[in-house]
């Protein structure tokens, strides 16, 4: 550790999009960046999200966390960290602090904040970090400008973000400030965010937005239904004030939506006044017209979206006049689930608009025109492609080493740790990784042993059989297995009863179960092609 100024290692987040947390390791401390969740690639027998092992962090060693903004895959699982470790110091911005109470109240521990801004300087034992300002799909998104106070090492660290010089809702990123800070060090480092690295053109700009939706706006249509991510702040302002010009009610309809837009008029994020909008119930007999914002715009199962597309909300039903906009993309995984809703309002009549269609969502991520734009100005000696998945890594670096051949460009994934020594040479060491944890129901967390049992369950069904030892009778009842089966059960019955006659009536409970268990799951295997999960309980 002498000659180590400091490292960053990952424990998600890196080779995946989701669960972030960085360790960054100095001589005298640790210091944690972010928290997140990840949600399942597929259908995981409820399983909700999964979060990093925490198991590598030193409490002696780690006393505070730097939260760079509020996406769910960067504080999702702050919760479960903070029942571990209750003594963290939580750095965030006033926004951020106000979404990540929501955790508190479901964890039911009182999280206290350091808050900080872009500019100011955070001081530790033996690093300096200071947050910049980025543009990005969420308000307050924050990089960070990691130093060791000998400046022999620099590290700008930008999990998401995008380079917006136009935006008209927030200021753009300042390319000078990261150049000043990092000059004065020895070396740099660049860790930098590589969600959209297929984009060879340059991300959107949120303000270029306003010229389709505005169309939208206009139509002729009764109701006019959007649905979008709902941390999407700017975006929210933008169809806010575009629907009031149009004459339209504002109702915002989900929770998720409602809970940002609070935590955003509480921090003077909103450009419109609190009350400028109903929820649906306060609008029932309303006959103006009317812009609804809707939550769930990736088919989530409980999501507004959902149960406004299936024609299961009390308040809205589609009809033939609705116009419905999905003003996001599809994320990878969830095409299923939203052609389906495509379908569903389809079929009530509704007309649909994508972004296929107007111009009407832009990425918060950086394109490669935005990473030129990154790297105009100043150049480090390292580059790590960071937040993505394994094949964005590799395509980051590919691009970085074609365009940027001076700078020395490596891929590291989860559990290496890029050690940035005070002779300036850097040195990745790959430590064993620890798999994500599991949670379920109410923030539990549950091991993978049992969901191996509950895929058993759900594509096996299962088969109790109960015998009385003394009178010789036996009950067997079933669930998930076809109906046909019922037909089938006084053999099984007589089957086993002839077993016990023969071979079991003097054995041990032990050998005595495992023998009807496997005779049963043979049974069903011979007509169905597939053996049950089966449980023999002897009275």
């Amino acid at each position: 550790m002498k000659n180590l100024a400091f490292s960053l290692m990952p424990l998600g987040g890196v080779g995946e999009i989701g669960s972030n947390m960085i360790l960054v390791k100095s001589a005298h401390e640790d210091l944690i960046i972010d928290c997140g969740l990840l949600f399942p690639f597929e259908e995981a027998f409820d399983i909700n999200y999964l979060i990093p092992d925490f198991a590598t962090i030193d409490p002696e060693r780690t006393k505070n966390i730097i939260i760079t903004h509020g996406h769910e895959d960067h504080i999702g699982g702050l919760g479960h960290l903070m029942r571990q470790f209750p003594h963290l110091n939580i750095y965030a911005s006033q926004f951020t602090q106000q979404l990540i109470r929501r955790k508190s109240e479901e964890f039911g521990i009182n999280f206290e904040f350091k808050t900080y801004k872009a500019g100011d300087t955070l001081t530790f034992s033996d690093l300096v970090v200071n947050p910049i300002h980025v543009n990005h799909s969420i308000p307050e998104t924050h990089g960070l400008v990691i130093r060791d106070k000998e400046m022999k090492w620099g590290a700008l660290y930008i999990s998401d973000f995008k380079v917006d010089p136009i935006s008209n809702q927030e200021k753009p990123m300042n390319m000078k400030e990261i150049s000043s800070l990092l000059m004065p060090c020895e070396k740099s480092a660049y860790y930098i965010d590589s969600t959209n690295i297929l984009n060879e053109g340059k991300t959107t700009s949120e303000s270029e937005l306003e010229a389709d939706l505005k169309r939208v706006m206009e139509k002729s249509n009764q109701r006019v239904f959007v649905t979008m991510f709902a941390s999407n702040i700017h975006r929210v302002n933008t169809i806010a004030k575009l629907a009031d010009k149009a004459g339209r009610k504002l109702v915002v309809m989900g929770r998720s939506l409602k809970t940002y837009i609070e935590a955003a008029s509480l921090t003077e994020q909103t450009e419109f006044v609190s009350d400028a909008w109903s929820t649906p119930d306060q609008v029932k007999t309303y006959e103006g017209k009317m812009l609804v914002l809707l939550s769930g715009c990736q088919g989530d199962f409980l999501s507004a979206l959902r149960r406004f597309s299936f024609g299961e909300d009390s308040n809205f039903k589609p009809r033939p006049d609705d116009l419905v906009v999905f003003s996001s993309k599809v994320i990878p995984g969830n095409e299923k689930k939203i052609y389906r809703i495509y379908n569903k309002l389809t079929e009530f009549g509704a007309e649909i608009i994508t972004a296929y269609d107007l111009k009407i969502h832009a990425s918060g991520h950086p394109g490669q025109e935005d990473l030129k734009l990154l790297l105009k100005d100043f150049r480090p000696d390292y580059y790590f492609p960071i937040h993505g998945e394994s094949y964005f890594l590799k395509k980051h670096a590919a691009f970085i080493n074609k365009n940027y051949p001076d700078i020395k460009t490596e891929v590291f994934y989860n559990y290496n740790a890029v050690n940035m020594k005070k002779d300036g040479t850097v040195k990745i060491v790959e430590y064993p990784a620890l798999e994500p944890k599991l949670i379920h129901g109410k923030n539990l967390e549950i091991e993978r042993s049992q969901i191996s049992q509950r895929r058993k369950l759900a594509t096996q069904g299962i088969v109790f059989v109960s015998v009385e030892k003394k009178n010789q009778k036996v009950h067997i009842t079933h669930y998930g297995l076809p109906l046909l089966v019922e037909s089938k059960i006084e053999t099984l019955k007589k089957n086993i009863l002839h077993q016990i006659k023969e071979n079991l009536h003097s054995r041990e409970d032990e050998y005595y179960r495992d023998q009807v268990r496997i005779m049963t799951r043979q049974y069903f295997n011979a007509f169905l092609g597939y053996k049950p999960v089966a449980e023999v309980h002897l009275i």
